[in-house]
């Protein structure tokens, strides 16, 4: 017997990427991971994510946390109601960074269709690179990978904390790429990986 979902109960999924430039004779990567979530629920996980803070300005942005702030950071989503999805992309070399993005892109965008998400919220990069993110998007609806229900925006991690999130969990997934697994550990259970090829 299934419960009946409230009528404001919609899956929502923020976006953002984390990158491994390869070089010659290496392979680099490039992940993008998605945070899915119940829109309803995120006023409280907002509060939360600022609270990670410490008070500082600004926001959490993995790169810059040390180890410690990064086990406090994916306990702290780990214990969320919410499921992660990432594409990792490789083999990846510098100049085939752009098309490593937009193969996973649009394998994420399609994954999270078949998830049930509605509406996506990207991390904006500038105006340029998210006018490149559109049209690989409205060429993947042509070609029926993305149906026309899914909505994408972009916004800053400065203006919805809930962006950083997928910033953590691609920087987990790369981690973990590098050889220390310790953030990804905690992820497992909510964590699903799909893996493309970058020709």
């Amino acid at each position: 017997m299934h419960t009946a979902l409230p009528p404001d109960f919609a899956l929502t999924a923020w976006v953002d990427e984390s990158v491994i430039v390869g070089r010659t004779g290496s392979d680099g990567a490039y992940t993008m991971a998605a945070a899915v979530a119940d829109l309803a629920a995120c006023p409280e996980v907002r509060d939360r994510l600022r609270a990670l803070t410490l008070g500082r300005t600004g926001r959490l942005h993995w790169a810059n946390e040390s180890p410690k702030r990064r086990d406090a950071v994916t306990t702290f989503i780990a214990s969320l109601d919410l499921a992660a999805v990432v594409v990792v992309g490789s083999p990846m070399l510098g100049p085939k960074q752009e098309r490593a993005r937009r193969c996973c892109l649009e394998r994420l965008l399609h994954e999270l269709a078949v998830f049930g998400v509605g509406d996506v919220w990207m991390e904006s990069r500038s105006a340029v690179p998210d006018r490149r993110d559109i049209r690989l998007i409205d060429s993947a609806r042509r070609k029926g990978l993305v149906p026309d229900s899914l909505v994408v925006r972009f916004a800053r991690p400065k203006d919805d904390p809930v962006l950083w999130i997928p910033d953590a969990i691609a920087g987990a997934v790369t981690a973990a790429s590098l050889g220390e697994p310790r953030w990804v550990l905690p992820l497992e259970e909510i964590l699903t990986r799909h893996d493309v090829v970058v020709r």
